[in-house]
C-alpha cells in the first residue's frame, strides 16, 4: 500500500491515478512501458555523463575526476529510481481498475441472466 509522506506526494499519487482511471488497459500498459524505458534512459544518460566527465577531466585533475563523474551523474541514476516507482504504480493502479471493470461486467452478466 502506498504510503505518502507529504501532501505533495499524495497529490502526485491522486494525480497518476485520475490519470490512469481514464485511460483503456492498452493505453495503461503502454504508459508504463513509456515510463519504464524512460527511466532506463535516465540510467543510460548517468553512464554517459559519468564515463564522459571522467574522461573530460582526467587529464585536468586525475584521480579525483572519477568522484566528479560519479557527482555528476548521481542525479540521473537516483532519479530513475522515481521514475520506476512511478511505473510499478501505473501496473497496480491497471490491477486494481482491470479487476473493477471484470467484477463489474460480471456482475451486470449476473443480473441480465436473472431478469
Amino acid at each position: 500500500m502506498f504510503q505518502a509522506c507529504t501532501d505533495y506526494q499524495q497529490r502526485q499519487y491522486d494525480k497518476l491515478k485520475s490519470k490512469c482511471s481514464t485511460l483503456s488497459h492498452e493505453e495503461r500498459l503502454s504508459l508504463a512501458k513509456r515510463t519504464n524505458a524512460a527511466a532506463m534512459g535516465m540510467i543510460v544518460a548517468g553512464t554517459g555523463c559519468f564515463i564522459g566527465l571522467t574522461a573530460g577531466l582526467w587529464n585536468s585533475i586525475g584521480s579525483g575526476a572519477i568522484g566528479a563523474g560519479f557527482g555528476g551523474a548521481c542525479g540521473l541514476w537516483f532519479g530513475s529510481c522515481g521514475v520506476f516507482e512511478e511505473a510499478k504504480l501505473i501496473l497496480k493502479f491497471d490491477e486494481e481498475l482491470t479487476a473493477a471493470a471484470a467484477a463489474e461486467t460480471k456482475e451486470s452478466n449476473e443480473n441480465s441472466e436473472n431478469v
